[in-house]
């Protein structure tokens, strides 16, 4: 979905591109509503609602910036600096899911930052300023992930995925339209694509945090960075910095290492 997105956004604004894969999400989930015994007012009854209209808000606004960032800085640095999402998780965990606090743990986070220093290198003729930019999204992220698992204590994972896709959809119909402009040749079926692989991403990514506790589930987040530095490369010509390269290694181990510590604890 990434490196489709990266492709579209050298012809279209990322904000539209994500309003037409929103109003999928949306109508697709219309039709699962339409087709099960469930109504669509029983799905929307959500013991935290303006906690899922806020999460849902946080996503779709947060993969316009993400879609920008890739756009800018390239699917690689981009997702180098999205790497440190999982400890970020972690950090939010322990405040808010009052999940355990250990030294294993605060060790981790700091090595992980040290690694976005390397990635971003602040102060050197190198430094892009969107890369704040990707960070910001990247806390974003975490923070949804967290408030998804928070409230998967308290509403099924189709009320979740309601919220998701309708509240993204709505805040997304309020601007996209002013960046509209006519699809090319076949690019209606690579935002079909995307659209897509987008929303089942979202669901199985609910499902996920609905059944497991979220620090288990970071190691899966790297899987990304692997997946998007092998796109960046074949189909971008994109290039992998040495800094990049050691501060990413940085903050995986970090990440995978507090894993460690988490399935101790357990």
């Amino acid at each position: 979905m990434n490196g489709v997105t990266k492709h579209l956004a050298e012809t279209y604004n990322v904000t539209t591109l994500n309003m037409f894969r929103y109003w999928f999400f949306a109508l697709t989930i219309i039709l699962i509503n339409s087709k099960s015994k469930t109504s669509i007012g029983q799905t929307a009854n959500s013991k935290r609602k303006f906690i899922q209209i806020f999460r849902g808000s946080l996503l779709a606004i947060q993969m316009c910036f993400a879609h920008y960032c890739f756009l800018e800085l390239g699917l690689i640095e981009t997702s180098a600096i999205f790497a440190v999402s999982p400890l970020f998780v972690t950090a939010l965990a322990m405040a808010f899911l009052h999940e355990k606090l250990n030294l294993q743990r605060i060790i981790a986070i700091g090595l992980g930052f040290i690694g976005v220093l390397i990635i971003l290198r602040p102060g050197l003729d190198v430094f892009d300023p969107i890369s704040y930019i990707a960070l910001m999204c990247a806390f974003a992220y975490a923070l949804y992930q967290i408030l998804t698992r928070f409230v998967s204590n308290y509403d099924s994972a189709g009320t979740s995925f309601f919220y998701t896709g309708i509240s993204g959809a709505l805040i997304l119909s309020l601007v996209g339209p002013f960046f509209f402009t006519n699809l090319k040749n076949f690019d209606g079926l690579l935002i079909l694509i995307i659209s897509i692989l987008g929303t089942s991403a979202h669901y199985c990514i609910i499902k996920a945090y609905q059944l497991s506790p979220a620090s288990i589930l970071q190691p899966f987040n790297y899987f990304q960075l692997v997946f998007n530095t092998l796109i960046g490369v074949v189909f971008f010509g994109e290039i992998i910095e040495i800094a990049v390269l050691i501060g990413s290694l940085i903050v995986v181990l970090a990440g995978l290492y507090s894993f460690k510590s988490t399935q101790r604890d357990d």
